[in-house]
Formats: C-alpha cells, structure tokens, sequence
C-alpha cells in the first residue's frame, strides 16, 4: 500500500448514530448549541454566561489563598521597639480566629493526603500563640490534634510540604525550648530527624526557617534578598530572618506591604501576579476553553513579555515562572530564546546551586519547556534539559516514591511528547481530574481562587457538553455522505468514518470551522479508495482514471476501461464538485482547476512509485523518495486544500509562495518517515522501499533507523520555527500555518507507536470518550 491509511485507522465498532436530517455544515454549532439550550433553561443558560463574565473578571483577582503556616512564622516576628511583643498581632488574632473544628489548621476546606501539610501548620500556629502567651484554648486543641494525626508524620502516601523534614523537626525542637510539650511518638521523631539529617545536606536556603540560628542569615540576605525586600518571595523564611537577624529594613518593608492590603495573613508566596497569571493561562489552556478568553490571555501574556524583556526577577528568579513563562510564550508566538534558560542545562548544578529546595513542579516545567526546541544547533539548550530532566522524571520520580499519586500522573503525561497526545481526550481528563478545591503545594498547601473554583469547571464542562453535541452531528452527516455517495461498494466500511473524522478534529479543532473539519474528514477517506484502487486497479485503469481528471469538465468524452473505473469516478467527481462549491462560496472566486490539480498529482505520483519504483526496481534517491511519497502520502494534498475552507480569502500567490512551499515540505516529510519508521521492518521484508531501507544501501539498519530519526527531528523542530516564529513581512494567517503543524500531531499520534492493539484500544477509547460519553463529572 502507498499511503497505508487503511492499515492505519483500524478496526471499529460503530457506535450508533441518531437518525436525522442533512443540515448545513456552516449551522452545526449554532445547532449544537440550540439543542443543549433546549435541555436547559434559561437560567442555567444565564449562568453559562455569567460565569464566563465572572472568569474573565478573575484576571484581575491575582490572589493566593491564606498560608497558616506562613501567617504564623509572621506572627512570630518580634516587634523592632521590643523582643516581648509581636510586631505584626494582627495575623495573631488571625490565627485565634481561623482555627478549624478538629484543632488544626491548614488549607481550608483541607484534603485527605495533606495532613503532613495540617501538621506543620498547626505546630507553627502553636508556637506562635505559645510563643507570646495567647490562645489557651486553641493551643489545647491544637495539641490534641496533633496526638490524634502524628501518626502521618512519616506516613508515605500523604503529601509532603517542600522541606517537610526539616522544617517540621526544628519546629519540634522550638517547642521544647517553649516548653510545648508535643505528644508524638518517639520513633517518629527520630526517623523524621534522620530525613532532615540527609534532606539538610542540599540547599536549604529556601526552608532557612527550619534551620534557624544555625544559618548565616546575613550571607544569605546578602545573595537571595529579592528587590521586593523578601527571600524566596518566601513570607515564612522573610520572617524567620526577621526572627533570627532581627535587623533588616527591606524584610520589614515586604512584610508590611502584605499586610497593608488590607488583610491580616499572608499567602505562601508573594507577590502573586506572575504565578498567577501563568497558571490561570495554563488552566484555560488545558480545559480547552482558551478561546473565549482570547483579548484576557493574549493582555496577560503581553504583559508576562513584557517582564521577560526586562528579565524580570519574578519570573527569572523563580524555576517554575522561567519554564512556564518560556514555554507558554513561545507556544503563542512570542520570540523568546531559550538562552534564558541556559543555568539549567547541568543536573547537578541544577541541584546545588539553586539555593532553593527544588520540587518536582520545577523539573516538570524544566521538562515541558525543554521540548520547544525549534532550532537544531541552537536548541541545544532545551536538548540537554530535556535529557536530564527525563532521565530524572523516569528514575526517581515514578519509580521511587519521591512525588504522590497525584503528582504522578502529571509526569506520566508530561513524559508523551506534546505532539502526540490528542488534545480533546487530554481536555476531557483535565476536566475529569479538575477539582475546585484542587491545590498545589510549597512549604504550605495553597489555592488561586482565580483558578479553583466552581464556575471554570460548571463552564468547561458545559463547553465540552457543547463541542461533543456538534462532534455527534457531523458525524450524523458523514455517514449522510458515506450512504449516498455509497462508499460501501469502493470498500470503504462505514468504521473508517470515525477514526478519520478523529483526524479532522486533531487538525481543526475550532467548533466554528465545521465545513473545514468534514472536507478534511472527507479527504482522508477519499485518499483511502483512491490509494487502494490504485493498487488494486491495472496500469491501464489508473491510466484512465488520470486521464478522467486531467479532463475534468469534458471527462464524458474520455469513457470507462472498467465498471469499477466508472463506479470510482462517478463517487470521487460527486465529491470534488461538492466541496469546490463550498470553497468557491469561502473564497468569493473558484478554486476548483486547483483543487483537482492536486489531486491530479497526487495520482501520477502514486503511479510513478507503483509502475518505476515497484515493478521495474528503480532505485530513487533519498531526495526523490520522500519528494514523491511526501505527495503520495496526501499531505501537500490536504495542506493546500484546507486552506480554502478555513474562512480566511488566500491568493493562488500566497499558496504558492516559498513560506508555504517551506511549512508544506517539512510537514510532508515528517509525516511520511513517521509512517516509514513504524513499517520498516515489514517493508523491509516485503522488498518494499521507504526512508530506511534506502539509507540501508550505504550503512548498517541502525544507523539507517538513527539517521531516519535525524532527518525527522530536523524537519519537525525547522516546521515549528516557521510556524511559531513570526517572519518578516509574512502575509500568511497564523491559522493558516497552524495547520501544518497540527496535521503532524496526528501523524506522531498514529505513528509513533508500535503496538498496532495498543493504537486500536487507545482509538477506540478516544472515539467513546470524545464523541459519545458523557462527563458526569
């Protein structure tokens, strides 16, 4: 088989589809939505957009939840005019007021794994109401719940707090001396003692405040003092400076600009604004309702560009910040070199010279980032990360233990490379895995109630409710089409309709730009008979069928060789004239001469390889091979044909200009020796000729595969150069480049696994979950 499509979408079982009338493909959305409308009332539909209006107002509510640990490190700040009163008494009567029911205090409403997080907090709490005598009532409480839990301290399913060991162990040791007398067990203690032992031996800087007076705090205010006056953004290792140096004019000053918001507690980090707006970002993004936020995201990220061009210590100063900002930046077209990002190239400079202690959110980022490499000899950068940090994900952080459960499925899915996850199915487990009172965690468990919250997940699962309606009714129309053009006597069966409409939905996923969607849909099975008759069909019949098209107006005159010759091309002509109206009525002229010279190339391509390569045993050159296949493979194809369906008037110029010439070439070869990968060995041992075995006549099968993989990855970071990176005096639409790219996330979908049963259960999955399951979150 030239193209291997068929051998590609396989085997399916049709899910049953409603019965209903044809409608027009440009009404679908506006119908999907009047049908969920149908089944709401208007109220709910009033709410749909309230909370829209409510999220959007969330870009400027930049705000952390209350810290208790932190509020209590504060509390402990000794007043500047005397060490026997509190300098800020206020997050005292914060802590009295906000103890909760079982004696504790923590995240609230708190979560089953965060008990460690509880324990910290509350022992903190206890030494600041011991500290300056106050609180009788909840200092009793407070120990109660401490003997009832202390059992979690060196539990290993619940979540630790960054430098959990160390600071929870020096807390201890601060009670003895306040005389708090703590009921824990004994071995416990020793074994938390002996983490903090091995845990002390890193940087500590950043959990300064469980080392207390044993840190140099005038050497480390001297190197990690922010120009806001804090370390760290840190409001607990602030105070614990304040605590144990006593002196510092800019510790002070952070410390009451917090406070003067007005509110009497602090957040685990400060300020927020940067951490916020990333993850806000993020969020949308990952829910997949990104779109109705256009003017906010694109506002919040001039203004992260904005600081990046500053070198704005906020986001430099700060792993996570540097990794998502360059990362969300380069992924929405913002020039930003991965220079920046230069100092974390080595592990173990990673690890010792930070100066903070590092958590696994850091290595995440390091590692999403580290996969937007766009330039071969520059990237080198975002290489070397990206080979560490996978190393590391894999080693320590699923196989030993080191990040919890929940934390696990994050890297899990960090370590398939963005380009071959399908975006709707990881949208749908976002949603399903999306909970409001969802947290992250530092040295204290902490929310963004900008991002947490009950109108993003009520909004993203109406969305998703929405664009699953509208999937179900284009496919309703598909299989209109498959019955009436009667596909089923080329030997198309109906089951392939889904998995390349799944094709279709991977490349334009936008729910407005439905005609685009089935034309793609339509052309990927259109390809399939066409590759397949040609296989199947003599040199004689393929030889008419050409000469069918090259005379496309007049073709009556040419006549049939064959029935099945005549039953082809009565199917294939029906489509192409329906579909070059469509796109005449989009481009405002006809567009038809072009769209059926792809076509016509695509066809003689396919019998040059069947009739010069395959029969007389021609050898091509690697150039010639991927030239050729690239074309038989469908992708110059699709590529050129969808720009005229996606609402956006492009000249025959533009089409033919060196940029698409450029993003057209390198997407065609990625494709084809994603597909020659996956088949060599079979090819292989059939005689058959692709990428591989061409290299195979000059060196050995591995390095031919390694030399394969060179060109691939060369062709796919220079696409996504031109893609992302804008181009002087570019008149192309980004949409319309963005398509280049997201038709080899669908390639690198399929391709990139070998296991044919597993591609089967995953598609199949994705159909169910995608099309036809409902969310009941």
């Amino acid at each position: 088989m030239i193209v291997g499509y068929r051998s590609t979408i396989i085997t399916l079982s049709r899910p049953k589809l409603g019965n209903g009338k044809t409608i027009s493909s440009n009404a679908i959305f506006q119908r999907s939505c009047r049908v969920r409308c149908s089944h709401s009332t208007t109220s709910s539909m009033n709410g749909f957009e309230d909370a829209r209006d409510r999220i959007r107002e969330s870009f400027g509510k930049l705000e952390l939840s209350p810290s208790s640990y932190d509020t209590a490190w504060v509390a402990m700040v000794p007043s500047k005019h005397s060490l026997n009163e509190p300098c800020f008494p206020q997050c005292l009567d914060w802590i009295i007021e906000n103890q909760r029911e079982d004696g504790s205090w923590g995240l609230n409403p708190t979560h089953p794994l965060l008990l460690k997080d509880s324990l910290s907090s509350t022992l903190a709490c206890l030494l600041a109401l011991t500290k300056w005598r106050v609180g009788d009532e909840q200092i009793k409480r407070g120990v109660g719940f401490i003997e009832t839990y202390g059992w979690a301290v060196d539990n290993k399913d619940q979540i630790s707090p960054l430098g959990f060991e160390v600071i929870f162990s020096s807390m201890i040791k601060s009670a003895e001396k306040l005389d708090l007398n703590l009921p824990l067990n004994l071995h416990l203690v020793n074994l938390v003692n002996c983490k903090k032992d091995s845990t002390i031996k890193r940087n500590v800087e950043y959990m300064g405040e469980g080392v207390g007076e044993l840190c140099d705090w005038k050497e480390i205010i001297k190197l990690h003092q922010r120009q806001n006056g804090s370390l760290f953004d840190s409001p607990a290792t602030t105070a614990a400076a304040l605590i144990y140096h006593q002196h510092d004019k800019k510790c002070y000053e952070y410390l009451n600009s917090i406070l003067k918001q007005p509110k009497n507690w602090v957040p685990t980090m400060y300020p927020t604004k940067i951490h916020s707006l990333l993850c806000l970002v993020d969020t949308l993004q990952n829910l997949g309702v990104h779109r109705h936020f256009e003017s906010e995201i694109k506002k919040a990220l001039d203004e992260i560009y904005r600081l990046w061009q500053q070198k704005n210590e906020g986001i430099f100063s700060n792993v996570t910040h540097c990794a998502m900002a360059f990362r969300l930046l380069r992924m929405s077209y913002y020039d930003v070199s991965s220079d920046e990002l230069a100092e974390f190239v080595d592990e173990e400079h990673f690890f010792t010279t930070s100066g903070k202690y590092t958590s696994h959110v850091e290595i995440l980022e390091l590692h999403k980032a580290s996969q937007l490499a766009i330039d071969h000899e520059k990237d080198d950068i975002l290489d070397k990360i990206n080979n560490w940090t996978r190393t590391f994900m894999e080693q320590k952080l699923l196989n030993n233990g080191f990040i919890d459960r929940m934390s696990k499925k994050e890297v899990e899915l960090a370590l398939r490379k963005f380009y071959t996850t399908f975006h709707l199915a990881e949208k749908r487990r976002y949603i399903k895995s999306y909970e409001e009172n969802n947290f992250k965690i530092l040295k204290a468990a902490y929310r963004s109630p900008n991002i947490n919250n009950k109108d993003l997940l009520a909004f993203s699962i109406h969305d998703f409710e929405l664009c699953q309606a509208q999937h179900r009714e284009e496919l309703q129309q598909l299989q209109r089409w498959f019955e009436d053009y009667r596909l089923d006597q080329l030997e198309l069966e109906e089951r392939y309709i889904h998995a390349s409409y799944i094709f279709g939905v991977i490349v334009i996923p936008e729910p407005e730009l439905s005609d685009a969607r089935l034309m793609y849909t339509k052309y990927i099975a259109l390809l399939t008979i066409v590759d397949d008759n040609f296989e199947s069909f003599t040199k004689d019949e393929c030889l008419n069928i050409i000469e069918l098209v090259e005379r496309w107006d007049d073709y009556a005159s040419v006549g049939y060789k064959s029935e099945r010759v005549k039953v082809f091309f009565s199917m294939f002509y029906k489509s192409i004239e329906e579909l070059a109206t469509i796109a005449e009525i989009k481009q405002g002229r006809s567009v038809k001469n072009h769209l059926v010279n792809l076509w016509l190339e695509l066809m003689k391509m396919m019998l040059m390889e069947q009739v010069e390569w395959w029969t007389t045993k021609t050898i091509p050159s690697i150039e010639e091979y991927l030239y050729v296949t690239s074309i038989t493979f469908g992708s110059k194809l699709f590529l050129l044909s969808i720009q005229y369906f996606l609402g956006i008037k492009i000249s025959k110029d533009l089409l033919e200009s060196d940029e698409i010439c450029g993003l057209r070439n390198c997407s065609g070869r990625v494709m084809r020796i994603l597909n020659d990968l996956q088949d060599s060995k079979k090819e292989q041992k059939e005689g058959s000729i692709n990428s591989v075995t061409l290299l195979m006549k000059s060196m050995s099968e591995e390095e031919a595969i390694m030399k394969t993989k060179e060109i691939l990855e060369m062709n796919r970071r220079e696409l996504l150069k031109m893609v992302l990176v804008q181009k002087k005096g570019s008149q192309l639409p980004q949409l319309c480049k963005d398509i280049f790219w997201r038709s080899i996330k669908w390639a690198h979908f399929i391709y990139s696994q070998t296991d044919g049963f597993r591609i089967e259960e995953e598609m199949k999955n994705h159909i169910d979950e995608v099309f036809y399951k409902p969310l009941n979150h």
